[in-house]
């Protein structure tokens, strides 16, 4: 007796595991390469065609500015780009459906996964009035498909993404187990998705970790996100990682780590990928991971499928049409800064060649 007591037997990850996941994250670090999505396609008919463009909540940095990409490119193949502003949830979407349907619109792009089947009768009544709606990053790689309420939709890999980035907080603690403090917003379908992920992760990793969730809905993190947080971190001790599933939850989350005084609790997770939180990560941000796609991307690799469906050339699938994303931790957050969001210049030569513009 008196010897030291296995990983397993404490419920933590073993070394041989925490190996295979230092790989893991070593290659999920790396920026991603750009494959043409389909066959190039001719812009021609869009001139004089209208879309309006409505992210999940404006006030989430990355989806903001996808939103506005997305109406940026329209405009730059003769279309009028419109950009909804809202806060979010149903009551912020419904009144930018019903504007495109009531101003003929051809189009109408749902930014960050919205859900249709919170707004099943403003998206039936865009369809039946001839309006195609996509849906970007509507569903995870993993499980594929189109939702039968839209005309089309891109689907991006969540799933894998939000595990690399977990993936830190085992290597961070080693072979001890500790507990979590996951805060999610369940109206988001992806949210749901990576939730079920980050738990597998645990399971498979650490058994021995504590899982303790907070949900709240998008419009109220930022009045109530800091406060159960904060609550959390006094209330148990033990709790070594936040993890919000969304980065535009990373302010709050911030905000009440930095002030527990608690220099053992770091955010991982976070998917989103706003570069000026991945630029303070380990500064004035107490973050060791961060994860998602560059809004660029995200904004061209809809745009395609939008244009695909408008000019009659037929929405790809949807997981053809995802793009990717990238692991940001201590090691490469510096790279952040680089073109596009250190995603390179490959990805807009790509698309642009494949629409005629380059």
């Amino acid at each position: 007796f008196g010897g030291a007591v296995p990983a397993a037997a404490r419920g933590g990850p073993s070394a041989e595991q925490l190996q295979e996941l230092e790989q893991l994250v070593e290659a999920a670090q790396a920026a991603p390469a750009y494959a043409d999505p389909g066959p190039a396609i001719d812009l021609a008919s869009l001139a004089g065609q209208k879309v309006m463009v409505i992210p999940t909540a404006s006030q989430l940095p990355v989806c903001d500015q996808i939103g506005k990409d997305i109406a940026e490119l329209a405009e730059e193949v003769g279309m009028t780009g419109t950009y909804f502003e809202n806060s979010g949830g149903p009551q912020g979407w419904i009144p930018g459906m019903q504007q495109a349907v009531s101003q003929d619109y051809d189009a109408i792009v749902l930014v960050c996964g919205i859900d249709p089947n919170l707004i099943t009768p403003q998206v039936e009544a865009a369809t039946d009035a001839g309006i195609a709606v996509i849906d970007s990053g509507l569903f995870d790689l993993e499980d594929g498909g189109t939702d039968p309420l839209v005309t089309a939709q891109t689907n991006i890999p969540n799933a894998e993404s939000i595990r690399r980035s977990v993936d830190v907080a085992f290597l961070d603690n080693g072979e001890d187990p500790f507990d979590v403090l996951l805060v999610t917003s369940d109206e988001v379908p992806s949210g749901v998705k990576m939730e079920g992920a980050i738990r597998d992760e645990f399971e498979t990793y650490c058994s021995g970790c504590e899982i303790q969730k907070v949900n709240v809905a998008i419009p109220d993190w930022g009045t109530k996100i800091q406060s159960e947080v904060s609550s959390a971190l006094l209330a148990n001790p033990d709790i070594k990682a936040v993890i919000p599933i969304f980065d535009g939850m990373v302010p709050p989350a911030a905000a009440a780590v930095t002030g527990s005084g608690r220099d053992d609790v770091f955010i991982y997770g976070a998917y989103g990928g706003t570069p000026e939180y991945v630029a303070e990560m380990g500064e004035t941000i107490p973050m060791h991971s961060n994860t998602g796609p560059t809004h660029l991307w995200r904004a061209y690799a809809t745009s395609d499928q939008m244009f695909r469906v408008l000019t009659g050339a037929g929405a790809l699938d949807p997981n053809d049409a995802f793009d990717p994303h990238r692991l940001w931790t201590l090691e490469n957050k510096d790279e952040v800064t680089a073109e596009n969001d250190g995603f390179g210049t490959e990805f807009v030569t790509g698309y642009r060649t494949l629409w005629g513009l380059e």
